[in-house]
């Protein structure tokens, strides 16, 4: 073992967001290659994984934990499939994601709280998922070719928590951060990659951006027509309880949209970290508006 890596267990290693999404494409690789000849992939194949995971992220990975890994995928993959023949669901073949209403969401978070991380979220990989263990067949389509998967900018999350493998079966991201992967040839090769490496960034990033410019507008468009539904915002504003807030903060916060009505719009309009986000200035904000009206309470007093 070479000096700086770190020798664990394998209940010990643990999975990071850049890690799973680095096995997913050499998986996908190996597929187009020809290495899963039927539902397991060839040893060859988790082993060149469990290298490339070594020399990327300098903890040593061996192919029995790959092995471990692709339970947790399989799990993964029967839940989101699960949860798309229930009734009530739909699904955003373009976003890649499930989609529900409110009422919906909130009785399927609270059956199955970890059901949450499938819900109204974009799928990361769905189509590299689908390849691998959903009988290489992903729903509309898989295009990307071998050198397409190989020069894909990686995303990490450097404030990510780690997941034990074993022990968790979601995949826990706050953030993303372009990772770097390592390129071996000649300079002119390695050039050529880095050219070809841009060119995709940019057009994946172009892509991105347009789906989730045309998504703000038409929920702006809707949201803008006739009066607010106070009903439908009281059970939007009451689906983030998911994320942590008691139901007093959030009943705090739904008056105070109640009585700005283009703050509600906003509100209305934002996906689920964005609203997030919102919630938690609003109570940031509320907290200091109370400690400054009893900072000035007691000096008028001693005064």
């Amino acid at each position: 073992m070479s000096k700086g890596k770190e020798k664990v267990s394998s209940k010990q290693f643990r999975w990071l967001p850049p890690m799973h999404e680095t096995m997913l494409r050499i998986l996908a690789q190996e597929v187009h290659k020809g290495n899963k000849p039927s539902s397991t992939f060839k040893a060859g194949s988790f082993a060149l994984i469990a290298k490339e995971i070594t020399a990327q992220f300098g903890v040593e990975c061996h192919p029995s934990y790959v092995e471990n890994r692709m339970r947790t995928l399989r799990t993964m993959w029967s839940t989101i499939q699960t949860i798309r023949k229930k009734s009530g669901f739909g699904w955003d073949d373009n976003l890649k994601m499930i989609t529900c209403d409110p009422k919906t969401y909130q009785e399927e978070v609270m059956a199955h709280r970890k059901h949450a991380e499938f819900l109204n979220k974009k799928i990361d990989m769905y189509d590299e998922l689908a390849i691998v263990v959903g009988k290489d067949t992903a729903t509309g389509g898989f295009s990307k070719s071998y050198v397409d998967l190989e020069h894909e900018p990686h995303h990490a999350d450097e404030s990510a928590e780690y997941v034990v493998d074993n022990v968790e079966e979601d995949i826990v991201e706050k953030g993303k951060n372009t990772v770097e992967s390592s390129t071996t040839g000649s300079g002119i090769s390695k050039s050529r990659k880095r050219k070809h490496s841009v060119s995709n960034a940019d057009e994946s990033v172009l892509t991105d951006l347009s789906d989730q410019l045309k998504e703000i507008a038409v929920a702006l468009k809707e949201i803008n027509r006739g009066p607010v539904d106070y009903t439908a915002l009281y059970n939007e504003v009451m689906t983030m309880m998911a994320n942590g807030y008691s139901e007093d903060m959030l009943a705090t916060a739904f008056d105070h949209l109640c009585e700005n009505e283009k703050t509600a719009r906003g509100f209305l309009a934002k996906n689920a970290r964005l609203r997030k986000m919102w919630l938690d200035r609003f109570f940031v904000l509320a907290t200091l508006s109370i400690w400054l009206f009893y900072v000035d309470y007691d000096r008028s007093f001693r005064s």
